[in-house]
């Protein structure tokens, strides 16, 4: 396991060792001081990039600035980690220790040779997974039933479609996926869960103010309540609503709520001067 602490003492104290200031370390890593200050702090690892500079400028090999606790990195720097995987040495925990520190394609590379479903917890591997695999593996979730919760944040706005639609077919519920998609996708949701007669609500907080707003003039066109659409449209849509309403004579208690003072006056005063006419 690489241990930030115990490797960020080791650059101290080399540093130290060849008389050097963060700053002059720093200046030959072309660097800034800041990054040196946090490696030596445990705070964060070197680059995998910077490792063999370092271990250059300290006269010394990569694998005795690791403490000979980061196999899998001198693979990776070595070219040899292909072998160092099919030889069933690498950990979940190494890989997981390993990966903030690789560049991009390291990292696939590695991914690409490991089953990561199969792993204890594989939260710490998200960030640097393709996103095709994560949504393979998200896929894989939703047929067994499993939440895909942590997943989610990590995946293309096509793909958690793809999820939700498996889901749906499953029966099953949609709650997680909302943040995570497309308005777009969210509003044609939406648009058929009124004409099966389904509430919208779960779907209007993660909806285009727009998009509410002609989903409750459909409502109103099917003769349903428009309460739940309210807090989620715009004032000027709830006002055109109200004055609709009014015309037809229906109540407007429910919109007031949610339109602008201004508008409420006006409304008031279109009101009263009605009456004073009777």
């Amino acid at each position: 396991m690489i241990d930030m602490k115990l490797i960020g003492k080791e650059i101290t104290d080399l540093r130290k060792a060849h008389n050097m200031t963060q700053m002059e370390l720093a200046d030959k890593l072309s660097i800034s001081f800041q990054a040196v200050s946090n490696w030596e702090r445990g705070n964060t690892m070197p680059d995998i990039s910077k490792l063999p500079e370092l271990a250059e400028i300290f006269h010394i090999s990569v694998d005795e600035l690791l403490k000979g606790k980061a196999s899998l990195v001198t693979a990776v720097l070595d070219d040899t980690v292909d072998t160092y995987i099919e030889e069933g040495k690498v950990t979940e925990q190494e890989i997981a220790d390993t990966l903030p520190i690789l560049k991009p394609e390291q990292a696939k590379k590695i991914l690409e040779k490991v089953d990561v479903s199969k792993f204890h917890d594989i939260s710490s591997f998200l960030p640097f997974m393709d996103s095709d695999a994560l949504a393979e593996i998200a896929m894989e979730y939703v047929e067994q039933g499993n939440s895909v919760d942590e997943l989610l944040p990590f995946l293309d706005e096509e793909d958690v479609a793809g999820l939700v639609i498996k889901a749906l077919e499953r029966g099953d519920s949609i709650d997680e996926y909302l943040p995570f998609m497309d308005e777009d996708d969210v509003n044609e949701l939406a648009i058929k869960a009124l004409e099966r007669g389904n509430s919208t609500d779960e779907y209007l907080p993660f909806m285009d103010e727009d998009d509410v707003n002609e989903l409750a003039i459909k409502a109103l066109e099917r003769g349903d309540s428009i309460d739940e659409y309210l807090p989620f449209m715009d004032e000027d849509d709830v006002n055109e609503l109200a004055i609709k309403a009014l015309e037809r004579g229906d109540s407007i208690d429910e919109y007031l709520p949610f339109m602008d003072e201004d508008d409420v006056t006006q409304l008031a005063l279109k009101i009263l001067r009605s009456k004073k006419k009777k």
